[in-house]
């Protein structure tokens, strides 16, 4: 949404988030009042995920558009090139001229509904209501982890197979609480491999080894903050509150310019924390507020 409407973006949307910003706004205000002013929004948003993106109708949703391009599908998953999307096409949705979905999965998008859910249900008994929306939550995770390689991917809606380009939309399920205890320490080999996620800035949008690495290449390579705070605070859920603390100080430490009050970036390079694009960007100061915050926890 824009200053001036002609630029407004109509051709797909983001990441499902809006229940957890209400949730952190209730944590700090205890207003009801606002909860059930947002609540019916809330639950029709969710509901729309499964009626207009879940191609197959098996519970798990896929990231699409309005218009059928896979440019404005990438964008509705704020990931825009990412590599996991290279080889992705679009297919039509039953039942409607502006539904069409990507024929992958994303783990991170039913992580992300997965906590929707949960909340949605946090504010249907603060209400005295009852919850109507699908509840598929707990599939999700055993649904997208990879046991060949121990790691969180998409997965193809022809055959079901595996995307294995491990990114960093596999940290969200760790943020959301949806991955089992297993399955997270089963990712640690992986997630502090030096060459993979545990770089000099850590946890980047794509393994650094992968060959479509890319050190300038906006979300195939460079750190974007609210990623490094999903991995970091995904460890501190499971445990790995130590670690989590000493990944926290390499970010401050070693983010360029952040010690000598350089404008926050949207993003950093991974092997040397240089500044990337977008000065003075909102979402990656508001995630090293939470790393600051939750340092020692």
């Amino acid at each position: 949404i824009y200053t001036d409407p002609a630029e407004n973006n109509a051709r797909d949307s983001k990441p499902p988030l809006v229940c957890w910003a209400v949730d952190e706004i209730f944590t700090q205000t205890g207003d009801t009042a606002f909860v059930a002013e947002m609540y019916p929004q809330l639950l029709s948003y969710y509901n729309w995920w499964y009626q207009k993106r879940d191609h197959n109708h098996n519970g798990m949703c896929e990231y699409g558009s309005t218009d059928g391009t896979l440019e404005a599908a990438a964008w509705e998953s704020g990931m825009d090139n990412a590599i996991r999307f290279d080889n992705a096409t679009m297919l039509k949705n039953e039942g409607a001229d502006d539904a069409w979905s990507m024929d992958q999965e994303s783990v991170d998008l039913n992580a992300y509904l997965a906590l929707e859910c949960r909340l949605l249900k946090k504010f249907a008994g603060l209400l005295n209501t009852s919850f109507s929306g699908p509840d598929y939550g707990d599939r999700v995770g055993d649904y997208f982890f990879d046991k060949r390689i121990n790691f969180f991917c998409d997965r193809r809606l022809k055959d079901g197979s595996f995307i294995e380009e491990p990114g960093c939309e596999a940290y969200t399920p760790l943020w959301t609480q949806i991955a089992t205890q297993s399955q997270v320490d089963s990712m640690l080999p992986m997630l502090r491999d030096t060459a993979k996620f545990s770089t000099y800035i850590p946890f980047p949008t794509i393994a650094a080894d992968n060959p479509k690495y890319d050190p300038r290449g906006y979300w195939r390579g460079p750190i974007w903050l609210d990623q490094t705070y999903f991995a970091i605070r995904g460890l501190r859920n499971y445990g790995y509150s130590k670690l989590a603390d000493e990944y926290t100080l390499q970010v401050f430490d070693r983010l360029s310019g952040l010690k000598e009050g350089a404008p926050i970036h949207e993003n950093y390079g991974t092997h040397n924390g240089e500044c990337l694009k977008a000065p003075h960007f909102s979402w990656s100061s508001s995630h090293l507020l939470m790393l600051y915050e939750e340092y020692g926890k």
